[in-house]
Order: C-alpha cells, then sequence, then structure tokens
C-alpha cells in the first residue's frame, strides 16, 4: 500500500510526492530539494504563528488565546498547547491566529514546528450564517463526502523527530496528578495496543506521521473508559480514524479514502462514509435520515460533511439529529439529578410521558443498588440502564419516538402545569404566627367541604419523622374525591416554606400519580408593616383561650413563657415576598386580614372569593355568608385530643438547660458588597455576552441566597468527623458555652440563630459556578475568628470544612446550598490551570487584589 512520503506545496495546497512525480515529473532529488525549501518557510511560518498566539494571550477577552504546557507520555520532550474560547470561532468580528480546534506546537523557540493540528471548528446546519443552505448552496462545490459521526472523545495522534509518539486530547498531554478521567492515556493505551494486534512497531507510526508533517484525528469510543450516548460495546470498542490534516497553519485535510487506506494500514477502525456530487441530492439524504435517527439501520449521531469551498479552500459542517439522543441524554440527565437529590425530576419540556415510565423503572432499582448508583455517576452502566428500560417497555427508542399510540399519550398525559381541570389538586401553606386564627380558618373551610377538603395540623404530629406533616397531607390528598389540603403550620420563615416546597417535590410521587397536577396557595395573614398590631391582638387571643392548643398551654407554662415564645415566633417573621425563591413558587397568594373583627369569617370569605376567581373548578359556587358562619361556629367548638411535649417545658428544664446548635458559621454582614465584587470580576472575565448577561441576573434575582454565610463547623462533622474536626466542634462549643445556655436567651425554637459578637476576617478567593450553582471559594487564616471586644485571635477556632465557602445562588431549582461542597471538590480535582477553564461544566475566575472582609460568627440552632 502506498502514501505520502512527503509533501511540498503547490498553488494551492501540499500534495504528496507521489502526486508530484505524476504531475511535474520530477527526480526524486529535485522533490527534496522542494521538500526542504517548503520545510524552512514552513518553520518561519510557524514563528509568526506562535508571536500571533503569544500576543492573542495577552487579550482581555476577545480573541484571548490559553497557553498550556504539557509533558509528552515516554518521552523528555514538551509540546504546547493553544485554544481559544469556544464562543471566539466563527465570528466575523474576530480574527483568531489559527481557526484548529487542539493546536499543539513544539517547545522550540529556534525551529518550531506544529505537532498536532485538530480540524478548524466547524458548525452544524443554521448554527452559524455559513451553515445555512442558501450560503453553503452559493459558496461550496461538490463531492461531498459524507462520514457518519462517532460518538466518543476526540484523540489526536502525530509523531516526534525521535520517533515519539505524540497522543493528545482535544487540548492536553501527557500524564497528569490532578485526578481527573486522563482521555488521552487511554487513546495512547488503546493504540499501542492496536498497533501489538498488528505486529507494528509504535515508532513506524510516529516516524510515518512526521514525514508526512500530518496528524491523524480519531474518535475514541469505548464504553469501558467512558460512556457516552450511543454504545461501544468491547466488539465495537476502538479508535475511529476519520481524518488526517497537515501540520500547518491553514487547514488542509486528506480525502475520506486516503484516511481509510490508512486506517487499514494501522488498524484503526474505519469510519462509514458516501459521496454525493450535489448539494441538492445531500440535503435529501441528511433529512431522509433523520426522520429515523439513523443510517442503515444502526442509531448514529449525525454526520460530518467535508467538502470544498470555490476557493478550493477544506470546509467541513455537521447534521446532528436531535432525537433519539434528546431522549437519552435527559434519561441520563434525569437519573443524575435523582441520585443526588434523592427527589424525582418530572417537569419536563419534552418526552414527559416516557420519561416518567422510564423513572418508575429505574428508580426502584437506584433505591435498592448503591453501587449503580455510585457507576452511574461515574458514567458506568449508563446505556445498560437505558437498555434494560427499552427491553422492559418493549421499544426501541426510534420505535418510541414513531409509535402512534405513545406519541397520544405523550399529548394526552403528559402534564401541563398551566392545566387546571378536574383531576388538579390544591395544597395550601399558611403563613402566619400563632394566634392568627389560622387553624380556625382551616376547620371553617374544611366544615364547608368535608368530603373534599382536608386538614393536617402540625401540632398532631408527635413523632421524630420531621416530613411527617407531608406525608400526612399528601396521603390525604390522594384519597378519592379529594381535592384540597391545608398544612397547618405556622411557615413564617422561608426556611420553613422551602422545606414544604422540597419535601413536596421529594414525596409527591410516592402518593400522586405523576401526571397528577398540585396547584400550591399561599394564604399570607398578614404584612409585615402589621407586626405589632398583630402581636399585641394574637397574645390577646391566646392568652383567652387557655389550654385550648396542642403545645401553647396558658395555665401549664404560665403567661411569660407563652409571651417568650409568641415574641420568638414574631422576632423570626418573614413575610411573603412572591419575587424570591420559595415564596416565587407559590401558584397564587392570598392576602388576608387579622385585624378585622371576625378575621376567620371574613379570611375564609376572602379565601373562597379569590379562589372562585382564580380556580372556579375548586369552587364552582360561592357558598353563602349564612354557611359560612354555621361552618365557623362549628369549628369553634374544635378542642385538641392530643397534647405535644415542647421541649424546654419543666419536665424537660434539666436536661435541655442548653441549645443544642447545628453549626457555627461566619454570617456576612453586607452581602451587597460581595455582591458588587462578584458582579465586577463577571464584567471583567467572562467573554461571551450572553452568559455574562445571565449571571449577571442570577446575581440580582431569587435566585441569590437570602443570606450569606462560611460554614465554620457542622454538628455533622463533630459527629462523624475526622478527629480534628470533632476536636473542633468542642473547641466552638466550649467558646460559647455560655451563650447556649436557655436562661441567656429568650428563644429557644430550632431553627434561629444567635449572634456571638466574635469576628471572622476573609478574602474572596475564586469564583466557581456550573448550571446548578454559584459559589464563591475563601481564604480564612489558620485560626480565623478574632474576639470581638479585644481582635485578639481566639486560640484554636478555625474552619472545620474543607473548603471555605459561600453558597452565592441557586442556578437550578431543586438544587440544596450544600452542593457547593461538590463543586470546590471538583475544582479541585481538576486543578485548571487556566483563568476561566471550562471542564465538565464546571467554571472558575480568581480575584486579583481581593479586598478584606470581616463576618460575625454565629451559631445556628
Amino acid at each position: 500500500m502506498i502514501f505520502v512520503e512527503k509533501y511540498i506545496c503547490n498553488s494551492r495546497e501540499l500534495l504528496p510526492g507521489r502526486h508530484l512525480r505524476q504531475t511535474f515529473n520530477l527526480s526524486l532529488e529535485r522533490i527534496d530539494i522542494v521538500f526542504s525549501t517548503r520545510q524552512k518557510q514552513m518553520s518561519v511560518s510557524v514563528k509568526k504563528l506562535c508571536d500571533d498566539l503569544e500576543a492573542a494571550s495577552k487579550l482581555e477577552k476577545r480573541g484571548k488565546a490559553f497557553k498550556r504546557i504539557c509533558e509528552v507520555f515516554n518521552s523528555d520532550a514538551h509540546v504546547v498547547s493553544w485554544k481559544f474560547n469556544e464562543w471566539d470561532y466563527g465570528k466575523n468580528s474576530i480574527h483568531l491566529p489559527c481557526n484548529a480546534r487542539g493546536l499543539f506546537i513544539s517547545e522550540s523557540l529556534e525551529d518550531p514546528r506544529i505537532v498536532a493540528r485538530g480540524y478548524d471548528k466547524f458548525f452544524n446546519i443554521d448554527e452559524v450564517y455559513f451553515t445555512r443552505w442558501d450560503w453553503l448552496t452559493e459558496n461550496t462545490k461538490g463531492p461531498y463526502e459524507i462520514t457518519v459521526k462517532e460518538n466518543g472523545c476526540i484523540i489526536f495522534i502525530s509523531g516526534l523527530e525521535d520517533g515519539s509518539l505524540l497522543v493528545c486530547s482535544k487540548h492536553s498531554t501527557g500524564p497528569r496528578d490532578d485526578g481527573s478521567r486522563n482521555h488521552a492515556l487511554a487513546g495512547e493505551k488503546f493504540l499501542r495496543r492496536q498497533l501489538e494486534a498488528r505486529g507494528i512497531n509504535p515508532i513506524t507510526l510516529a516516524r510515518k506521521l512526521y514525514e508526512m508533517n500530518a496528524t491523524a484525528v480519531a474518535e475514541y469510543c469505548d464504553d469501558s473508559f467512558e460512556e457516552h450516548i450511543l454504545e461501544y460495546s468491547k466488539d465495537k470498542a476502538g479508535l475511529y480514524l476519520h481524518g488526517i490534516n497537515l501540520n500547518q497553519q491553514s487547514f488542509s485535510t486528506l480525502s475520506m479514502k486516503d484516511v481509510h487506506e490508512f486506517a487499514e494500514c494501522y488498524g484503526f477502525n474505519c469510519i462509514e462514509y458516501l459521496t454525493i456530487e450535489s448539494l441538492d441530492s445531500l440535503k435529501d439524504f441528511l433529512e431522509h435520515c433523520s426522520t429515523t435517527g439513523s443510517y442503515k439501520n444502526k442509531e448514529i449521531e449525525g454526520f460530518v460533511i467535508r467538502c470544498k469551498t470555490l476557493d478550493d479552500s477544506a470546509f467541513f459542517f455537521k447534521y446532528k439529529f436531535e432525537e433519539p439522543y434528546l431522549m437519552y441524554r435527559q434519561w441520563r440527565e434525569v437519573t443524575k439529578d435523582y441520585i443526588k437529590t434523592k427527589s424525582r425530576i418530572f417537569k419536563f419540556k419534552k418526552h414527559k410521558f416516557i420519561t416518567n415510565k422510564y423513572l418508575d423503572f429505574v428508580i426502584p432499582l437506584l433505591r435498592k443498588n448503591p453501587k449503580l448508583c455510585e457507576d452511574f455517576m461515574a458514567d458506568i452502566g449508563i446505556i445498560k440502564l437505558r437498555k434494560m428500560f427499552l427491553d422492559h417497555y418493549g421499544f426501541s427508542g426510534i420505535e418510541i419516538l414513531n409509535h402512534e399510540r405513545i406519541q397520544e399519550l405523550e399529548l394526552q398525559n403528559a402534564v401541563d402545569y398551566d392545566k387546571v381541570d378536574e383531576s388538579t389538586k390544591f395544597l395550601f401553606f399558611p403563613i402566619a404566627t400563632i394566634g392568627c386564627g389560622k387553624t380556625t380558618t382551616a376547620l371553617t373551610l374544611t366544615n364547608l367541604f368535608p368530603n373534599s377538603w382536608g386538614h393536617v395540623q402540625n401540632d398532631d404530629i408527635t413523632g421524630k419523622d420531621k416530613k411527617m406533616l407531608m406525608k400526612k397531607s399528601l396521603e390525604l390528598l390522594a384519597k378519592d374525591g379529594m381535592k384540597a389540603v391545608i398544612v397547618d403550620r405556622n411557615n413564617h420563615q422561608f426556611r420553613e416554606r422551602r422545606q414544604l416546597f422540597e419535601w413536596f417535590e421529594e414525596l409527591k410521587e410516592d402518593y400522586l400519580p405523576y401526571d397528577c397536577n398540585v396547584k400550591i396557595i399561599a394564604l399570607s395573614f398578614f404584612p409585615y408593616e402589621e407586626i405589632s398590631s398583630v402581636y399585641e391582638l394574637a397574645v390577646k387571643r391566646v392568652l383567652e383561650r387557655g389550654d385550648n392548643h396542642q403545645s401553647i398551654k396558658a395555665s401549664a407554662k404560665g403567661e411569660k413563657k407563652v409571651l417568650g415564645i409568641m415574641r420568638g415566633f414574631v422576632d423570626r417573621y418573614q413575610p411573603v415576598v412572591q419575587e424570591k425563591s420559595p415564596d416565587n413558587q407559590f401558584d397564587l397568594v392570598i392576602q388576608l386580614n387579622v385585624r378585622e373583627k371576625d378575621s376567620s369569617l371574613s379570611n375564609a370569605e376572602n379565601i373562597l372569593r379569590e379562589l372562585h376567581r382564580h380556580y372556579p373548578i375548586l369552587i364552582p359556587q360561592l357558598p353563602t355568608h349564612a354557611t359560612i358562619r354555621e361552618a365557623l361556629h362549628k369549628s369553634l367548638q374544635y378542642r385538641p385530643s392530643v397534647t405535644k411535649i415542647v421541649k424546654g417545658g419543666s419536665r424537660n428544664q434539666n436536661k435541655d438547660s442548653k441549645f443544642k446548635p447545628v453549626y457555627f458559621f461566619a454570617g456576612i454582614r453586607n452581602k451587597n458588597v460581595l455582591i458588587d465584587c462578584v458582579s465586577s470580576l463577571i464584567e471583567e472575565k467572562v467573554k461571551e455576552p450572553f452568559l455574562e448577561q445571565k449571571l449577571q441576573r442570577a446575581l440580582g434575582s431569587e435566585k441569590t441566597q437570602p443570606e450569606f454565610h462560611i460554614t465554620l463547623c457542622h454538628v455533622v462533622s463533630g459527629k462523624n468527623g475526622s478527629k480534628e474536626q470533632k476536636d473542633m466542634w468542642c473547641e466552638f462549643n466550649k467558646r460559647y458555652s455560655k451563650k447556649l445556655l436557655k436562661s441567656n436567651s429568650s428563644s429557644d425554637v430550632r431553627g434561629s440563630s444567635m449572634k456571638t459578637g466574635d469576628v471572622v476576617k476573609f478574602r474572596l478567593h475564586k469564583l466557581m459556578w456550573d448550571d446548578k450553582i454559584m459559589t464563591l471559594l475563601v481564604q480564612l487564616e489558620k485560626e480565623c475568628v478574632h474576639d470581638g471586644k479585644s481582635g485578639d485571635i481566639v486560640p484554636r477556632l478555625s474552619c472545620a470544612n474543607k473548603f471555605s465557602h459561600i453558597t452565592v445562588s441557586i442556578l437550578q431549582q431543586g438544587v440544596k446550598p450544600f452542593y457547593s461542597n461538590e463543586l470546590c471538590e471538583r475544582m479541585e480535582e481538576l486543578h485548571p490551570t487556566e483563568e476561566g477553564c471550562f471542564s465538565d461544566g464546571l467554571n472558575c475566575f480568581e480575584f486579583s487584589n481581593p479586598l478584606e472582609f470581616d463576618a460575625e460568627v454565629c451559631i445556628q440552632l
């Protein structure tokens, strides 16, 4: 088999030496001379390219180049990797020194050489203006080589002058100690096994590619290493060779015929391809294949099309199928979300019916098998789990998408969250304090509709299961004929409302069908500006009712104790803020008035009027005033049958003389100053305007955490952590032992926090984010707590967490702030060497010359 031996340049491109002999009838000696001259010219050209790249690396934003020095496997050599931000490619307003997506240059200053080169970045149909069909018609010419788009990770293979193989991933090569998956290493190992099986010395391949001055471009597809969407089991795994590029600044690549010859010689898997002469025929072919998402009865991701522009320059574009890969990716992501949150995600944009069927099948398997969850998060077993579901369901992915009955079910049974009909159910969350009449109002409503409205009181639940309130509420709501349930708790803080929403998301489908639409309505009993007058009225009511309450019994506790409990509720009261999480999740907020005479009656009437206006399906006709008054009179006869023992009473006074802290934290005094710092960093560092706008919006919205803090030491670390963390927990408890005495505080209700007066000093270090959360990594001293009065360092007090951080914004609904720890762990594993490095969806920018801030040490009870 004959391959390219040497390349020289004609008027347009580099041609193989054998073609030169045919075309120019030159002697081998003459070819060597011309080739040598060409090499010198290329060296000068690469020097100029290096200068341009170095200049681009100093740019602030648009067109900035990123440089990375990489070791070479099994060699003392180093190469330089150059890359640009993905969004800088293909823009008319940005000129890049080289459009290669993957560019490696030798480290030599005197005689630099491009040692590996990827394709020029190419785009999907209609993704940019020069991949629109009308542009392609006017600016490209056939033949069009159509190659099947394999689904793996790209690998570049070339050779160095000393006979060393150079195997690279898109932007790196060589050994790494950052703990992340090394695609280049996996690719090299597979390549060496491939050559060994053919009896080929790796040096032979390296020298061949060096002499050709070319890079072999392959897709490494191997489910035993990394699963994507398509399946590559052992017999299909391998390096699929789909291109051979010349190592030069301008893009030049060999035909698929030459690529196939090279692949067969060196044991690569061959990419399927075909040639079509006209663009109209190409378009017909692609559109036909897209209807099934397959080629030759095999599911594929799409095609890469190779052609030339009218001036004979190489030009690539791609045609990706939307389905079934969108559906498969959705299954993968909802599975990962479920494993992370243990909460079933059920609001999908597409494929609602079949994705819920998929979750019905996989969730029981995930619950029973922790190893299955662990493997899935490591991208192992994704395809196996998908195939298990498809086998169970009896259809392939394409059959599901094209099956008429399933399409009908998607339309008929998928949840439309805006639709309200006979099957819609309702949950009511009061926002109130003690003595506002919420229970009387709730009982009035359930007396009006005894067969279709239910009422669950938190004070009737005496067990330790915190979620029992929601479990009981959903259990009642699930009964036949039940339309609405009032979840009777004060819910006077954002934290409590958020808790109810989280429990609902987690438990809903344990009790209700996935396609059951539930509307959640807030009953806001008073605005914040009325809090003083409402407190006085509520105190009067509570003292008048005496012991007619499960836990607040005036005669047993005494007036002073009751007043202390009520003052604690009022001091912690956070009114409804509809623009802010979690209150922005309510489908409707009904504003009520506590100060009116007969407020329970007027509030019940107000609730019914609002429901009749917004949800006539629930209240088709308003009850008469007399009927409502009769229902109220009945509710006033209510006597609690449960007595709830509240910790802190006389029976537990000695046992619970001290508060039990949940964690110690540094509370940020002015979070707006930190938000301004983050905003300035985003404005300075983020290059993509759309991304910058998105992040800036997240800073000024309900996604931003209501309070900023740095967790210093958590009870979980004190119980289950390392010896150092357990010791730290003890030190914090010793330091603030007097503060924790209940006799020193007016509040004994769990969920509140207290200030200590001590101070923590910190600096902002890095801003990190992915699609779920935005987090600040901060720097603290080893002993970071200062006495609030003297300013002296408090010995033995520091941050017990591995990563000191501040959760800034929750970017995806359902994500918990604790996820910040996972983000920090990933950052440590990746060790990004470039600012703004994008890997595994994680992004990072470092603060330069950060200011020092103070925060106050607080105790969360």
